[in-house]
């Protein structure tokens, strides 16, 4: 038996196995709320299986007439194997436990053995399961192949099994399900990241434009992923190239409210978009020239994709608000974009940084960690997408007081009673711009943007910009969050006398290491030293830089999502 036929019976076996667990837990139904509840959770995680199926085994003149699973080399698809493999497995537990509780020996599950000889030659990461199954009815796995052996369901079970349920094995089925929900999501992202990441030797516009309108890869969510990628790549067109984001600068009316410069530094402004509040963002793009300079082809090119990107819809974890559209002043040699203000949210954004040099106590440990998790996952998506922010600090991470939330002066804003710090808004688009498209960088010599960038990336920048300088600022961000201390500040005199870019990484490093652990825990000061040195382990990475992108999801976002949610 090949990988990709070993790959489609553990799918079988995880609906065959979801479903008969789902329908022993049903027969609690008539004295049990949750029964219901639970059943309807198992049939929703094992329909991922079904539509993975589809997208990876379903033939198509995008490949050739081949598969997308045929596609990846043999390490993608022995892991693909092994995360459907655990994820029956755990299945196979709940199946066990609730066999046991009926108690009949001849409804047994199938029993999990040991690797078949049709396996020996599969790589030694991988164990390859097979599974005996007892004599009993057919069960059917629409869409998943033929059908397998499966034990007859009881119809109603007695006092004592409803007894033993509910003080045992209950508790027990939802522990299972719970691994089972998260060891899901977290194949799910792998595997997005490889449909999307990986270097495949067929046209990477086709497979794009596959993903995005293909219904399994839509039900999955793979769809809004692919159609922002496609957005990086000159020559395809997608969905959002029909659109018309620029819009001439008399549609709206910049300064009509108050521009928030006390707090912004002037670089965002409020007006008025259809008659509701938005956010402007400048970007600028002559700074240098004292004339207007008409905006070049190819900036224009930058902005309107950069606008377009925005404006899609996206998965909530990129934490980027919705563009609206984009004009051009050039009086000022700058292009304003506008963005939509959440609903129930005031007109007046506060910064992160703000919040940190002005509220007068720390957050609780919760509020931090579900932050820091929020903002590693927005790099991770950029990343995903094939999008670089370089300009990634903390007054350009914004938060919108509740307009249900009165303050009696400015300064209550910035509190974090008045925050919900969980709700971060990505911004600072003055740099941001496809990956493909290279940057080199202007000078820039200010130590509050410096003490952010990568040492190659500080004043006259030495290196193209790369997805390593977005995670080094991601990893300042949350030193920043971890000790509630603006970065500024780690050094007596603001780091305006010490210039050297390494000198200054190693100052961030030092307070990481000696200071963290102690507030944060020893896997938060970890994930902030891996962030600012970069010492991911990726040796021989892909063009895509693909290992280097699962590498920061396991190491960082992956030890974030697990510590947030054990607080």
């Amino acid at each position: 038996m090949d990988i990709a036929a070993m790959t489609i019976k553990a799918l079988e076996l995880m609906w065959v196995f979801g479903n008969q667990t789902a329908e022993l837990i049903i027969t609690f139904r008539a004295f049990d709320s949750d029964a219901r509840l639970l059943e309807a959770k198992i049939r929703d995680e094992i329909s991922t299986g079904k539509y993975m199926k589809h997208l990876l085994f379903d033939s198509s003149s995008v490949y050739d007439s081949k598969t997308l699973f045929d596609q990846f080399d043999y390490d993608v698809q022995s892991q693909i194997l092994v995360f459907f493999e655990q994820s029956t497995g755990v299945l196979h537990q709940a199946l066990q436990v609730l066999t046991r509780l009926f108690g009949n020996r001849d409804s047994d599950p199938p029993k999990l053995l040991a690797s078949s000889s049709d396996a020996s030659s599969f790589s030694s990461a991988s164990t390859a399961f097979t599974y005996e199954y007892p004599k009993a009815q057919q069960h059917n796995s629409p869409g998943l192949g033929p059908s397998l052996q499966v034990d007859p369901i009881p119809r109603k079970p007695s006092p004592l099994k409803r007894l033993w349920w509910s003080v045992y094995d209950k508790r027990r089925i939802e522990s299972i399900l719970a691994e089972f929900s998260d060891l899901n999501a977290r194949n799910l992202r792998k595997i997005q990241l490889w449909c999307l990441g990986a270097e495949l030797s067929v046209d990477r516009g086709g497979h794009l434009l596959r993903l995005e309108s293909d219904p399994n890869s839509k039900a999955l969510g793979f769809d809004l992923d692919a159609r922002l990628q496609i957005s990086t790549i000159e020559g395809v067109s997608g969905p959002m190239d029909s659109e018309e984001l620029e819009v001439q600068e008399s549609k709206v009316l910049i300064g009509d409210m108050p521009a928030i410069q006390d707090v912004l530094g002037g670089r965002y402004g409020i007006s008025q978009w259809d008659g509701r509040p938005v956010l402007v963002e400048y970007r600028n793009y002559a700074p240098e020239s004292p004339v207007p300079v008409m905006l070049d082809d190819r900036t224009r090119e930058v902005i309107d994709r950069l606008a377009k990107v925005l404006h899609q819809p996206k998965e909530t974890i990129f934490r980027m608000p919705n563009c609206l559209g984009w004009t051009s002043q050039a009086e000022q040699n700058r292009a304003a974009l506008f963005f939509a203000i959440p609903e129930g949210s005031q007109p007046s954004p506060i910064s992160l940084l703000d919040i940190i040099v002005s509220s007068p106590t720390t957050p609780s440990l919760g509020s931090r960690f579900t932050l820091a998790l929020r903002l590693a996952g927005c790099i991770s998506q950029l990343q995903l997408v094939k999008w670089v922010h370089e300009s990634f600090r903390s007054e350009n991470i914004l938060f919108y007081p509740r307009v249900d939330v009165k303050h009696e002066n400015a300064d209550d804003r910035c509190t974090p009673h008045n925050i919900d710090l969980t709700e971060p808004w990505v911004l600072g688009f003055e740099n941001s711009r496809p990956d493909p498209f290279f940057s080199a960088g202007r000078p820039d010599k200010c130590p509050e943007r410096d003490v952010y960038r990568h040492p190659s990336r500080q004043q006259t920048p030495t290196q193209h910009f790369n997805k390593l300088h977005d995670i080094y600022a991601l990893g300042v961000v949350l030193l920043e969050i971890g000790l509630w201390q603006e970065a500024l500040s780690l050094e007596k005199g603001r780091f305006a006398k010490v210039r050297e870019p390494l000198t200054i990484k190693k100052q961030l490093v030092k307070n990481a290491e000696k200071r963290l652990g102690a507030k944060m825990g020893n896997r938060y000061r970890d994930v902030v030293v891996r962030c600012l040195e970069g010492r991911f382990e990726v040796v021989n990475d892909t063009k895509e830089e693909l290992k280097l992108q699962q590498a920061f999801r396991e190491t960082v976002v992956d030890v974030l999502e697990r510590s947030a949610n054990n607080i």
